[in-house]
C-alpha cells in the first residue's frame, strides 16, 4: 500500500471523527516514522503517524503491537497523545493533536525544564497502566549487534572495541536493578512537549523498563553535567538516591552507545528514508564520539563502583 492509498485511507477514518473534509499538512522531524496533521472541515486537527514496517521487520525498534499498545497506555495516563484510533493493518495510529511546543536540545539542559521532566516521567512510571512487553537497552543492544554481523555494516572506527567496557557496565547495572515500569526508554528533545505540562510522545522503543534508563537517557541527550542529572534524579524521587544516580549515569552511555548502532543500521537497512534529508551516518557517528568521550573519563571507574555498591 502506497502512502497516498494509506492517507486516503485514514481520511475516511478522521473524517468520522468529525465530520468535514480533512486536509494533510505533514509535521517533520521524526526520524523513524512520516506523521501528519489531519485537519477536518469543522476545524479540528489530529495527527496521524504513519509507522514505518521495516523498523519492524529489522527488529529496530519494538514489535508493532507493543508500540500501539503503549502508546494508548501512556495517552491514557495523560503523560502521551490519547489514541483516538489504531490502524495495525495500515499501520498507522491516530492521536489528538497535542497543543504545546516541541522542546529542543537546548530546552532538556534549561533549569526550569530538568525538573518538570523528571515528574513527567516519574508520572508515566506511577500512572501509565502496564506496558506489553518487557525491554531494556541490552535487548536492543544484541539485535543491532546482530544486524551489524548479519548484514556487514560498517560502524565507526573503535565502537566495537568498546564493547567489553559495556558489558562491565551492563554487570554493574543489573544489581541494584528496581522493578519494571511503563517506559518511554527514547526521551530526546524530539520526543517532549510542552503544553502547560510536559508529554512525553512516541513510543517506538517503549515496554516495561528499569526506571532509571528513561532518566539516564534524557540526561544523555541533554548532555547533563552531574549536578543536572542530580536535580533531575533527586525530582524524580524526591530525595537524593546515590546509587540509583549512578545507575542513571551509566545508563544515558549504554543508550548512547546503542542508538549509535540503531542510526547507523537505519543508515543501511531502510529502503525509504523517514527523514529524507536526515543523515542517519552521521548521527551514528555523533552519538559514538559523544559515547567515547564518557567512557574516557576518569571517574567512570568510580561511577561503576558506586552502582553496584
Amino acid at each position: 500500500m502506497t502512502l497516498d492509498q494509506k492517507m486516503e485511507h485514514l481520511t475516511e477514518v478522521v473524517a468520522e471523527l468529525k465530520a468535514g473534509d480533512v486536509s494533510w499538512t505533514q509535521l517533520h522531524g521524526g526520524l523513524a516514522h512520516i506523521t501528519y496533521a489531519a485537519k477536518t472541515g469543522a476545524g479540528d486537527t489530529y495527527v496521524v503517524k504513519f509507522l514505518t514496517e521495516e523498523m519492524d521487520q529489522f527488529g529496530l525498534m519494538v514489535p508493532m503491537q507493543h508500540l500501539i499498545h503503549n502508546t494508548i497506555s501512556a495517552g491514557e495516563c495523560g503523560v502521551g497523545a490519547r489514541v483516538l484510533h489504531s490502524c495495525p493493518e495500515i499501520p498507522a495510529i491516530v492521536m489528538e493533536f497535542i497543543d504545546g511546543r516541541t522542546l529542543t536540545t537546548a530546552d532538556l539542559s534549561e533549569a526550569t525544564y530538568i525538573p518538570r521532566i523528571g515528574r513527567s516521567v516519574r508520572k508515566l512510571h506511577d500512572e501509565a497502566s502496564a506496558f506489553s512487553n518487557d525491554i531494556d537497552i541490552f535487548i536492543f543492544l544484541e539485535r543491532y549487534l546482530g544486524l551489524v554481523e548479519e548484514h556487514s555494516l560498517k560502524t565507526p572506527e573503535g565502537l566495537l572495541d568498546s564493547l567489553g567496557t559495556i558489558r562491565r557496565i551492563q554487570e554493574a547495572l543489573a544489581v541494584n536493578e528496581l522493578p519494571s515500569v511503563p517506559s518511554n526508554n527514547d526521551l530526546l528533545a524530539l520526543n517532549i512537549m510542552d503544553d502547560g505540562m510536559v508529554r512525553l510522545i512516541d513510543y517506538d522503543f517503549s515496554g516495561m523498563n528499569d526506571p532509571m534508563f528513561d532518566l539516564g537517557d534524557v540526561a544523555m541527550e541533554g548532555d547533563y553535567d552531574p549536578a543536572q542529572l542530580r536535580v533531575l534524579c533527586d525530582a524524580y524521587f524526591g530525595e537524593h538516591e546515590p546509587v540509583q544516580y549512578a545507575r542513571a549515569r551509566l545508563f544515558g552511555v549504554v543508550a548512547q552507545y546503542t542508538w549509535s548502532l540503531l542510526f547507523i543500521g537505519m543508515d543501511r537497512l531502510l529502503t525509504d528514508m523517514p527523514a529524507e534529508t536526515f543523515d542517519y551516518w552521521a548521527e551514528g557517528q555523533a552519538r559514538w564520539d559523544w559515547t567515547r568521550s564518557q567512557l574516557n573519563k576518569p571517574d567512570l571507574e568510580d561511577t561503576i563502583m558506586r552502582a553496584s555498591s
